[in-house]
C-alpha cells in the first residue's frame, strides 16, 4: 500500500497532467473536499464525493489559468499530510500574474485520499477574479469597436441576457448566443452607416462595482448633413466564470437618440 506522502505527491502529479482518471483512482469513494470559503466563481465550500471535487478543481485552471505548485510535503504523526506551496498563473484578461500561497491538509483511508482541506488567501483570489472580469469586459468593447462578431461572442456566456431600452430600434431582451447575434445585427444595421471609424470608438471607462462591472461609454454617430450625436451610455454587466452573463444598457437620452435616427431617414419626395 503506498505511503501517505506518496499518495499526496501522486495527487499533485496527476493535477499537473490534468489526469482526471488517475485523480479518481486516488480519491476514496467517500472523499470530501473543503475549499476555502469566499473563493470566487462558486468554488468555495464543502464538496462531497470525488466527482464533485474534480468539478471544483478544473474551474481554477480554466478561469484563472492557475495550478498549485507544491513546495513542501509534511508528514504528521496523526497520519495526515500537510502540503504547502503556491498557485501561479495568468488569469485571462488580468493585468498581472496571479500568485497565492496555499496549505492543503490531506487525510487518508484504505490507501486513498479521503479528505482534503484547502487554506488560501481568498481575498487575493477575489481580486484576481475582479481583474479577469475587467479584462473580459475590455475585450468585449474592443471586439465591438472592431465589429469582430466572433471575438465578441467569445466573451459572452452561453446563457447571456442582453437588455436594451425597449424604445430603440434594437431594443428588447435577448437570450443566449442566438439572441446576442440578433442584437448585434440589429445594432449594426441601425448605426454602421452613420459611424466613421472614430465614431465607433466608445471610449469605455470600465469600473468594478461590487459583484458587477459598470462601464461608461459614448454612443456617437454623424449624419449625412453633418449633424453629430454624442451621448453617454451606462452598461451594468455581470461577469460569471470569466464570461459576460448579463449586459444591461442605459442610454442617457433615448428621446434625443431616436430624434437623431428619425431625422436621418430619407424624406418621401412629393409625387
Amino acid at each position: 500500500m503506498p505511503a501517505n506522502l506518496d499518495l499526496a505527491r501522486d495527487f499533485y502529479a496527476a493535477l499537473a497532467r490534468a489526469d482526471a482518471d488517475r485523480l479518481l483512482e486516488l480519491l476514496h469513494p467517500q472523499f470530501t473536499g473543503h475549499v476555502t470559503d469566499g473563493m470566487p466563481a462558486g468554488l468555495g465550500g464543502t464538496h462531497p464525493g470525488p466527482t464533485a471535487m474534480l468539478r471544483q478543481v478544473r474551474p481554477v485552471d480554466r478561469h484563472f489559468a492557475a495550478r498549485p505548485a507544491p513546495e513542501r510535503f509534511l508528514s504528521c504523526e496523526s497520519g495526515e499530510v500537510v502540503v504547502t506551496g503556491s498557485y501561479t498563473g495568468q488569469p485571462p484578461g488580468a493585468d498581472r500574474p496571479q500568485a497565492a500561497a496555499f496549505a492543503y491538509v490531506f487525510a487518508f483511508r484504505d490507501g486513498r485520499l479521503a479528505e482534503l482541506r484547502q487554506f488560501t488567501d481568498n481575498h487575493c483570489w477575489q481580486q484576481a477574479a475582479a481583474g479577469a472580469g475587467l479584462g473580459t469586459v475590455r475585450r468585449m468593447f474592443e471586439a465591438a469597436e472592431r465589429r469582430d462578431a466572433q471575438a465578441l461572442l467569445s466573451t459572452y456566456a452561453e446563457d447571456i441576457v442582453i437588455t436594451e431600452a425597449a424604445s430603440l430600434p434594437y431594443g428588447g431582451i435577448y437570450h443566449g448566443h442566438h439572441g446576442a447575434v440578433r442584437h448585434a445585427r440589429a445594432y449594426t444595421a441601425t448605426w454602421d452607416h452613420l459611424q466613421s471609424v472614430g465614431d465607433r470608438r466608445m471610449e469605455p471607462l470600465i469600473m468594478q462595482a461590487g459583484d458587477r462591472v459598470v462601464v461608461l461609454w459614448r454612443q456617437k454617430a454623424t449624419a449625412a448633413d453633418g449633424r453629430h450625436l454624442d451621448l453617454p451610455v451606462v452598461d451594468v454587466i455581470e461577469v460569471r466564470n470569466g464570461k459576460v452573463g448579463s449586459l444591461h444598457m442605459f442610454p442617457a437620452d433615448t428621446a434625443k437618440l431616436l430624434e437623431f435616427l428619425r431625422a436621418d431617414r430619407p424624406q418621401a419626395q412629393p409625387g
